[in-house]
């Protein structure tokens, strides 16, 4: 029988392909080892067997370098090349009649398989426009960087001579492709450090996006223009496979999505059609030449975002990443031969690479300077650039398929990488670090409602996570008393968990957005502007949209806050009951937290129970509000709201003042209790004045008991009751003591009182205030800390 002729598959070549590679035999009769037949002679067993060599090395790996912050990658490759040898040991226990190559060639197809669902899904959850506002910069930086790093190791490469590196044009190349910054590389590490909502990280995201582009369009020249018979057929099939990916697939998927309800799943069908379709592109794309070019191409085609970029990768993402993903390392690891390496040679290759890492580093930084970037960000952001990832690997695996560079090479370039990897990495994670800066802003810039003065403009950062939050949010803001001396403008923020696309971002919501696409948004945004035009313009709304992972959003939501100068943040309170998924209620509940600790205004923590009824249909407006006020800064923060919501006709307010007796208090005790006083004195003068209703009483305890029973009188009397979150009272009041107590430490002693279902039902909505800059006011870390290299969380500055 003669052999058929090779077959082209994701780059390679199968040759001598007699017989076909059976994964699972289930033609035999003699099946399991105690009917005969030796486990080892299935490929299946033998498969699964090198997954789990890849997979315990990888977690070992993971778990020794975890204290020395090293990456994902870091681990991925060592455990490759630690694991490769046994690997391969069991490959030759193959049966020569069911796998007769030596090569490991479906670790290898696996690993490909991985590599081009990576690159698929980077594509699919990319967002081009969100280059636009860095673009200058991006350009600047991305051209310096790369160009210097490229000319030092060109230069170097052709002073030093490597034997291991093909000569002529490709010098260039080889300079080059160890210089461009991957933007899939960059993605899934920017995850990792929990930096992609930073200002720096999204310049340098914006950077390696326009480094894919060049990559593309080299690889593309490359390949179509080496010589002039073939430069018409090639660059025809590629016109022809973007007239498919644009002209028919495009089309098609964007009539899936319009057929598609609003808020519906999309068909299993539909994701599975789509998957296999990137293979098809990917298998057409590599017959031409250019595999990349084609995955990229199609996963552009397909939006972002819900509901097919996000179904997409939720279903495909965690296979490619966790099962064939470490098949990849084991080529990389195959490929990496250690007994190859000539020190004389190798010392040359380790000159170049580390010269070439300090030239994008130098490079990066002097371009981040001339961009008025200050000194510490821009090393920062050359960091950030040399930021290494599979897909170097990968161009490298390429490289040495076509022989244009050697075992020895290769081998000493991946272990640079690696190693520039592990230096890079740590140092980012270190001194890229928000904890410190976030509260100092907070600090260095409060804003409070007690600093309002009554005659300016109010402004309230409202977020909102889903359209159950709007119509308690709206009563909240109708009661707030917007008049024509001091109206009240809304910066309404949908909060939307980034899935489905790799770069976070907040922009403007766009009132011709589609309602297919835009996840809710419409109708949320569409009720908060029919509020702003039915309060004669007293009432401004300017909405916008927030996507970014739950980790990060913090960050977007204080510096817009202080961009804008916002005095009061809205932020929704979902308990664990009211979520199905336990995993997304801590996600909200560490973004609320984060949220109070670095805001640099006062945070309010709403719960809405009943406030969504004070506006019924074709009903005026009308409102019962309590104001529980002890002593501190949290409690006069409740109050200045409700003194601004005196005068609004058909909502009255009631402050229940509780004082203790006989208390000894110290210097900042008695300071705080002028102040308070100054602002009881004001709110009652108010309530002379306009005489509807508002009520103060004030009542002496002796005890928390008494303050609990006290507060027990309350109860069903008021649509909403504010209250702060913490108050300073020595001994008499020990919030400490009493936090073990509360269903939800987060809301304070008496917030956690007023909003349990004994005490409201479902009638009382509540308001917990807290006073910025106190750093002693946080209860979350008491009840569940992260370990310490997941609580630093990363800066953001201005570029």
């Amino acid at each position: 029988m003669e052999n058929p002729p090779p077959v082209p598959f994701l780059g390679g070549w199968v040759k001598n392909l007699q017989e076909p590679i059976y994964c699972i035999d289930v033609v035999r009769d003699k099946r399991g080892l105690w009917r005969g037949k030796n486990p080892i002679d299935d490929a299946f067993t033998v498969f699964i067997s090198q997954f789990v060599i890849i997979t315990a090395a990888y977690v070992m790996f993971r778990f020794l370098l975890k204290p020395l912050r090293q990456p994902k990658f870091v681990c991925s490759v060592l455990a490759g090349i630690v694991a490769s040898p046994q690997v391969m040991e069991l490959t030759k226990l193959f049966p020569e009649k069911s796998f007769p190559h030596e090569e490991i060639l479906l670790v290898r197809t696996v690993g490909a398989l991985g590599a081009t669902y990576i690159l698929f899904l980077t594509a699919v959850k990319t967002d081009v426009t969100v280059v636009e506002r860095l673009l200058k910069k991006a350009l600047f930086i991305g051209f310096a960087s790369v160009n210097m790093s490229t000319a030092i190791i060109f230069l170097l490469v052709r002073k030093m001579n490597l034997p291991g590196v093909h000569k002529g044009f490709f010098v260039f190349l080889f300079a080059g492709g160890i210089s461009l910054v991957r933007f899939p590389n960059v993605v899934y590490a920017f995850d990792e450090l929990n930096i992609s909502t930073s200002d720096l990280g999204q310049l340098a995201m914006s950077t390696s996006m326009l480094c894919e582009v060049y990559v593309l369009a080299r690889m593309m020249m490359d390949v179509y223009f080496k010589s002039d018979s073939i430069t018409f057929w090639a660059v025809s099939s590629a016109l022809a496979l973007l007239l498919i990916i644009f002209g028919v697939v495009g089309r098609l998927i964007r009539l899936i999505i319009r057929k598609t309800p609003e808020g519906q799943p999309l068909h299993d069908l539909c994701i599975l059609s789509i998957s296999i379709g990137a293979l098809l592109i990917a298998f057409l794309a590599d017959m031409i030449g250019t595999l990349p070019f084609g995955v990229i191409i199609f996963g552009l085609v397909i939006p972002h975002g819900p509901p097919l970029g996000s179904a997409l990768t939720e279903k495909v993402e965690l296979v490619a990443m966790e099962i064939l993903m470490p098949m990849f390392y084991v080529g990389v690891g195959y490929s990496v031969d250690l007994a190859s390496i000539n020190m004389t040679n190798s010392r040359k290759i380790i000159l170049a690479m580390i010269a070439g890492a300090l030239a994008k580093l130098v490079g990066a930084t002097l371009a981040a300077l001339c961009c008025k970037i200050r000194l510490r960000h821009s090393v920062l952001l050359g960091l950030l650039l040399n930021i290494r990832g599979p897909f170097d690997l990968f161009l490298f695996l390429r490289w040495t398929a076509e022989k244009a560079i050697d075992s020895e090479t290769f081998t000493m370039v991946v272990l640079s990488e690696v190693a520039i990897s592990a230096v890079v990495t740590p140092l980012i994670d270190i001194f890229y670090n928000p904890h410190s800066r976030l509260s100092a802003s907070s600090r260095k810039c409060t804003r409070s409602i007690q600093k309002i003065p009554r005659n300016v403009e109010v402004r309230i950062l409202c977020c909102i996570h889903n359209q159950e939050d709007v119509p308690g949010t709206i009563s909240l803001l109708e009661a707030s008393n917007s008049t024509v001396a001091s109206p009240t403008f809304a910066y309404v923020v949908h909060l939307k968990e980034l899935v489905g696309r790799a770069t976070p971002v907040i922009a403007p919501y766009k009132r011709h957005m589609k309602r297919v696409t835009s996840g809710g948004t419409y109708h949320i945004m569409r009720a908060f502007e029919n509020y702003s035009n039915n309060s004669n313009h007293l009432a401004g709304v300017e909405p916008y949209t927030v996507n970014a992972a739950y980790k990060g959003m913090h960050e977007y939501v204080c510096r817009f806050a202080q961009e804008k100068f916002i005095p009061l943040i809205i932020i929704p309170f979902q308990g664990s009951h009211e979520m199905a998924n336990a995993l997304e209620a801590i996600a909200l509940r560490n973004l609320r937290e984060n949220i109070r600790d670095y805001a640099p205004c006062t945070v309010g923590t709403f719960i809405d129970k009943g406030m969504h009824r004070c506006m019924g249909k074709g009903l005026a407006f009308s409102c019962k509000i309590g104001v529980v006020f002890i002593a501190g800064p949290h409690d006069r923060e409740a109050l200045a709201l409700a003194i601004r919501m005196v005068g609004r006709p058909d909502v009255t307010i009631t402050v229940h003042r509780i004082i203790f007796r006989e208390v000894d208090m110290d210097i900042q005790e008695v300071m705080d209790k002028e102040i308070d006083d100054a602002l009881i004195n004001e709110f009652r003068a108010k309530k002379v004045d306009i005489d509807e209703g508002n009520i103060y009483r004030e009542v002496e305890v002796r005890d928390s008991e008494q303050v609990i029973s006290q507060i027990g009188n309350l109860k069903d009397k008021f649509d909403l009751i504010m209250v702060g979150q913490k108050r300073r009272v020595r001994g008499l009041f020990s919030e400490e003591t009493m936090l073990g107590w509360t269903e939800n430490p987060e809301l304070g002693v008496i917030g956690d009182l007023v909003a349990s279902s004994e005490f409201c039902g479902q009638m009382t909505s509540v308001l917990v205030m807290k006073h910025p800059g106190d750093t002693n006011s946080s209860y979350h870390g008491s009840i569940s800390r992260k370990p310490e290299g997941e609580q630093c969380l990363l800066e953001r500055t201005n570029c």
